[in-house]
């Protein structure tokens, strides 16, 4: 399994962000990567209060 940089991490995350807008199958799709990885990467950046796009469950 490869492991990838912080860096690379943020660069492909990026591209779910505005101008693109892209979504984690097409980014799987052109950078290779499992969608899996992909939610994981959106979710860890969730947590660490980063913006990210998609769905997000808010709970109270």
């Amino acid at each position: 399994m490869p492991r990838y940089s912080e860096e690379r991490e943020q660069t492909i995350l990026s591209k779910m962000m505005p101008p693109l807008n892209m979504t984690i199958a097409e980014i799987a799709r052109t950078e290779g990567i499992g969608e899996q990885t992909l939610y994981n990467w959106r979710n860890k950046a969730r947590e660490q209060g980063r913006p990210v796009q998609g769905k997000s469950v808010n709970v109270f």
